[in-house]
């Protein structure tokens, strides 16, 4: 088995049956729809979003064909939808309780954050190494033309000593490597290229450390992951650091689509309104609604159901044991698949 076996394992036991295959496929490649986005969060998946960006569906369904070949899963008749047999939970208990845990991975409400900011950081520390040695003329390890007009703008606003930010930057790091960073501060380290000096590849890296290439990635992702987290609670103490972060991470993670469905419903316009205002069918307004109920613990729900028939749709979800819809439909008949869509939406991660 090795690492991805495991981790598909791992989310397909949490959905158990309840979702298609593909549910999987898309939370880990971080496809942004209301319904991968409800799933994470109903399922307690969504610190796994978007963490295998570049997964292929074919890739995927490799997996899942050797997974279904070992017995470890078992598809439900005339269905995308599988259960983890005993042996495949056995299986992957049994090789991930043998790993490190990654704590500190959120992909939800960290993964669009730590791309950028990677991207945005590995740059800067080759300009800047560059800078120091005099070095005028590089390949530039991004590309990305907002990476690259993101850094001219830094150096066109910031008249400091070049020499100065590169030991402002040393001992911001340094305070994080050294203070319960919980990787080898090396899986950042030793990617980032500078003057006369070339990052490793994901493939060296695991080498280095005798690791699949996914699960060093996922060490890797971890340790990034927790570098976001303490830039953004610490800005003051990491001001640098803070810098690479300030206008890409969002609090509350919404979708520009629904952000401007929000602001109407802010100024009291209901769906029927919204819809007709944005010219988008009431669904893609229910959706918004749903979205927004996932990701804002202030957003109140009362507008669009009775407290009670709230309390009774999640105490009959609490007594199915499961978050299949059309079970909870069939016991509560005067509210709308909305309804309880929203209600378990707003219940998220604590059912």
């Amino acid at each position: 088995m090795t690492f991805l076996h495991a981790l598909i394992l791992r989310c397909l036991d949490a959905i158990n049956g309840d979702r298609t295959i593909y549910s999987i496929y898309h939370l880990l490649a971080g496809k942004k729809s209301s319904q991968t986005i409800q799933d994470a969060h109903l399922y307690r998946l969504s610190h796994l979003f978007k963490t295998l960006p570049g997964l292929r569906r074919q890739q995927f369904d490799t997996y899942i064909g050797e997974l279904q070949k070992k017995s470890y899963i078992a598809f439900l008749e005339g269905t995308s939808k599988c259960i983890v047999t005993d042996e495949g939970n056995r299986a992957y208990s049994h090789f991930l309780q043998k790993r490190k845990s990654f704590d500190y991975i959120h992909g939800w409400k960290f993964q669009d954050t730590s791309i950028q900011f990677w991207k945005r950081f590995t740059l800067f520390v080759q300009a800047i190494s560059h800078m120091n040695h005099s070095v005028n003329r590089y390949f530039p390890v991004q590309r990305d033309e907002e990476v690259l007009s993101w850094l001219k703008d830094f150096f066109g606003k910031y008249r400091g000593n070049r020499l100065q930010i590169s030991k402002d930057l040393y001992e911001e790091l340094h305070v994080i490597f050294s203070t319960d960073f919980p990787e080898d501060p090396y899986l950042i380290v030793a990617r980032l290229s500078g003057n006369e000096m070339i990052g490793l590849t994901q493939k060296q890296i695991s080498e280095h450390y005798g690791l699949e290439e996914i699960e060093a990635y996922f060490r890797f992702l971890n340790g990034l992951h927790y570098l976001i987290q303490t830039i953004i609670s610490q800005k003051n103490k990491y001001s640098l650091l803070f810098t690479f972060t300030s206008d890409i991470y969002k609090q509350l993670p919404l979708t520009n689509s629904t952000i401007r469905t929000y602001k109407l419903l802010q100024q009291d316009f209901n769906i029927s309104q919204i819809a007709e205002m944005r010219n988008i069918k009431e669904g893609t307004v229910e959706d918004h609604i749903i979205e927004i109920a996932l990701l804002d613990p202030h957003f109140s729900i009362d507008p669009f159901i009775e407290r009670s028939q709230a309390k009774a749709i999640l105490e009959v979800a609490e007594g199915l044991s499961q978050k299949k819809l059309k079970p909870i439909k069939e016991k509560m008949q005067d509210s709308s698949y909305f309804q309880i869509r929203l209600v378990l939406a707003k219940a998220g991660e604590k059912m």
